[in-house]
């Protein structure tokens, strides 16, 4: 019988073999566009650590699966891609901590982004833990499924349109005018750019807080909306968490209504001026990640397992946002975003796929200049993704989330556990909006605190 380290060594290397992507090395053009490249002679095989700590799963669990709660020694697969001891980064880390008392296991996994996305990441993390099910029952991996997986970019193009609009409106926000930082910093190695955004990471730390929004509020918010909702409109559970991120985000900056008389006097006095000198009125962008898969048929068609999301940015006037909460501005707010989503097509993905092909600083822009938004919040929901099936044969998870500070200012909407009827947002945001979300009543009076 294979020991649980072997075991789990030999299960990984059965998973890559049909996903040799990520067996690839990183580079960049001269451009600043990252790719990969296999060398035959020399594959990037995953980075596996083991930790066995000193940690009950029960205390782990006390602590709401913080990860904190294990020792300060204890490895972690951090959200930035870096170099090893060797100068080499590896495109796949896992590191397993094996708790006290074998009382269960702490999994930590990663996957440059620029290879895969959250989905292919999800497909990964199930075959895996399949193999692994399957070898420590000694079962034959004969009897495992094929399955169809695709790392062909060029598959993306298969399904887009051959001949594209001019870019619209909606793309605005993407095409940030850039300058000499951004393309300096692009053109970096991957190893260099890694040091670099660890080391600024430190400066802006982000608090953490996971709540937890139930069917059962979901459902109430719907009935209080419904009578604001055109006829056959439809609203996903996505759209209300996403209007309910994007109006406590925009009231955060301060509302209106919380001014003095005379405050409020020169906000109307300097709105006007403003008018009159032609300056366009402050915007809060809602950015939003958006998968292309169920757009891009070819996609699913392959088993596709890189990266396949674009970004996109529903505009709202800032002031809109920060006037009084009511069912119909609530409505209006996810009516808007239902419509942006929708509205993302195969002619809206290529034009974001040449706009990244053109520009390869473009991610780094926002980071760095001034865009049209003076707020934006961003999500992404990963809860359609099937996280808690990853069964290694020790049953489901009892927690799948985010490593603490994966993002500066980002929530993302996950799965609740098996036992609970809804969803967890983890945000990862700075500490003055976390604070400020644990004191909105709108925020609160729909989102439970779970830690």
């Amino acid at each position: 019988m294979a020991t649980m380290r072997s075991l789990a060594i030999d299960t990984l290397a059965h998973s890559v073999e049909s996903r040799t992507i990520t067996l690839d090395g990183l580079d960049r053009t001269k451009s600043g566009l990252l790719q990969v490249e296999i060398d035959k002679n020399n594959l990037n095989l995953p980075e596996y650590k083991e930790t066995y700590c000193d940690v009950h799963f029960d205390k782990l669990k006390a602590a709401g699966f913080d990860s904190t709660a294990l020792p300060d020694h204890a490895e972690t697969a951090g959200p930035i891609m870096l170099e090893n001891a060797n100068g080499v980064i590896k495109l796949v880390n896992i590191h397993v901590h094996r708790l006290k008392d074998n009382s269960g296991v702490a999994i930590f996994a990663s996957i440059v982004h620029a290879v895969v996305d959250e989905a292919g990441f999800s497909t990964f993390m199930k075959r895996w833990s399949t193999i692994c099910k399957l070898m420590a029952s000694d079962g034959l991996l004969a009897s495992i499924p094929k399955q169809s997986i695709s790392n062909n970019r060029a598959d993306i193009g298969e399904c887009l349109p051959k001949s594209r609009t001019l870019p619209g409106s909606r793309l605005d926000t993407l095409r940030v005018q850039g300058g000499v930082l951004s393309r300096w910093i692009a053109r970096m190695s991957p190893q260099l750019r890694g040091k670099l955004f660890s080391a600024l990471g430190g400066l802006f730390a982000s608090a953490d807080s996971h709540y937890f929004i139930s069917r059962q509020m979901l459902n109430q918010f719907r009935s209080t909306i419904d009578e604001f909702i055109p006829e056959k409109q439809q609203i996903s559970d996505n759209d209300i968490i996403m209007t309910l991120l994007s109006i406590v985000t925009a009231r955060s900056l301060g509302t209106p209504q919380a001014q003095c008389p005379t405050g409020k006097r020169i906000a109307r006095a300097r709105s006007a001026v403003g008018r009159m000198l032609g300056k366009p009125p402050k915007l809060f962008g809602t950015i939003i990640a958006v998968s292309m898969r169920p757009r891009c048929q070819q996609l699913v068609d392959s088993g596709y397992c890189g990266n396949a999301v674009v970004p996109l940015a529903v505009s709202s006037l800032l002031s809109e946002l920060q006037t009084p909460v009511t069912p119909d501005l609530l409505a209006k707010v996810a009516v808007k975003i239902r419509n942006e989503v929708d509205a993302v097509d195969a002619d809206y993905i290529g034009q974001v796929v040449d706009l990244v092909n053109q520009v390869p600083d473009y991610y780094l822009r926002p980071m760095l200049y001034n865009t049209q938004y003076t707020k934006t919040a961003f999500a992404t929901n990963l809860s359609s993704m099937g996280w808690y099936e990853i069964d290694f044969g020790g049953g489901a998870p009892e927690w799948v989330s985010f490593k603490e500070g994966s993002f500066a200012s980002a929530a993302v909407i996950l799965p609740a556990p098996p036992s609970l009827d809804g969803y967890m947002v983890h945000m990862m945001v700075p500490k003055k909006l976390d604070k400020y979300f644990r004191k909105s009543r709108l925020w609160t009076s729909n989102a439970e605190l779970v830690r």
